[in-house]
């Protein structure tokens, strides 16, 4: 009886975990570009992208996003304060973009990102 309680409570714990994954990503490109025309408005360097993310950022992958990495097309991994967060895997790893819309300027941070788990 212990045996089976023990095995439902380590199902019932484990289960809910959806986000085995975690997903980091360092930025090191920035531009800007108006919403309406598409015009590109500016870039930022290397000191304004450390101000904003400094060592980058972490946010968790849930486990039905892990099988998109390979498929080689542009996903919505997750949002935050930031922005929100795309990833596209390929065979030089995996690229990450955030992007955000602020007073009317689409502001886009490319990096690369790395995947952890545990």
């Amino acid at each position: 009886m212990k045996i089976k309680v023990f095995f439902a409570l380590f199902f019932l714990i484990f289960s809910f975990n959806t986000n085995a994954a975690t997903v980091e990503c360092s930025f090191t490109a920035g531009e800007a570009y108006d919403i309406s025309s598409g015009e590109w408005v500016g870039s930022a360097g290397w000191e304004d992208i450390w101000d904003i993310f400094g060592e980058g950022i972490t946010l968790p992958l849930e486990n039905s996003l892990l099988q998109l990495l390979d498929s080689q097309e542009i996903f919505k991994a997750g949002s935050t304060d930031k922005g929100s967060v795309y990833l596209l895997g390929g065979e030089m790893g995996v690229e990450g973009r955030l992007s955000s819309v602020q007073d009317g300027t689409i502001i886009i941070y490319s990096g690369f990102c790395s995947i952890g788990f545990g």
